[in-house]
């Protein structure tokens, strides 16, 4: 008696089961979006997280650093009123704006943007908003992020991690 058990896997099977496989990563991506709305991050429900941005002395009185909160790029100052942070991608077209000293401003340079340092409104050119700002805290000689100060505001920028 020959006990030989034969299996047959014919194209259309193949196809089948390729096409099954596809559905599922379809579906997968789909339900993870919306599991991503309906249990959004800490970050994005406005909570505070603390991120270390870098010490004190790394950033004297009229200078700046920048740095990635929450994926964003953003930038933290020194004036003489203590340290400020914001967002730094322009309100415009999200280029990143960069610290200029000598004029005391913040500069977007793709179409002449400019910010006031301390409270990130706009000075002069087409930015239609100001910069979002950043909550942050200073201990133990160095400075933290905490949180966005209007987290509902910052969901409806476009803004990328590009800071240096």
């Amino acid at each position: 008696m020959n006990d030989k058990i034969t299996f047959t896997i014919t194209r259309r099977r193949v196809t089948e089961v390729l096409m099954g496989l596809v559905a599922l990563f379809l579906a997968s991506g789909a339900v993870t979006t919306i599991l991503k709305y309906l249990w959004p991050k800490a970050s994005e429900k406005g909570e505070s997280i603390e991120v270390r941005i870098g010490s004190v002395d790394e950033v004297p009185v009229g200078s700046s650093k920048m740095f990635n909160f929450n994926g964003k790029a953003s930038v933290l100052l020194q004036t003489p009123g203590g340290f400020r942070a914001f967002g730094a991608v322009c309100t415009h077209l999200g280029c990143i704006a960069q610290w200029k000293p000598d004029e005391n401003i913040l500069f977007c340079p793709c179409h002449i943007g400019k910010f006031d340092p301390n409270t990130g409104e706009v000075v002069a050119g087409p930015p239609p908003s100001k910069l979002p700002g950043i909550d942050i805290k200073v201990n133990d000689g160095a400075v933290f992020a905490i949180k966005w100060k209007d987290p509902d505001y910052v969901k409806t920028l476009t803004m990328y991690a590009g800071a240096a």
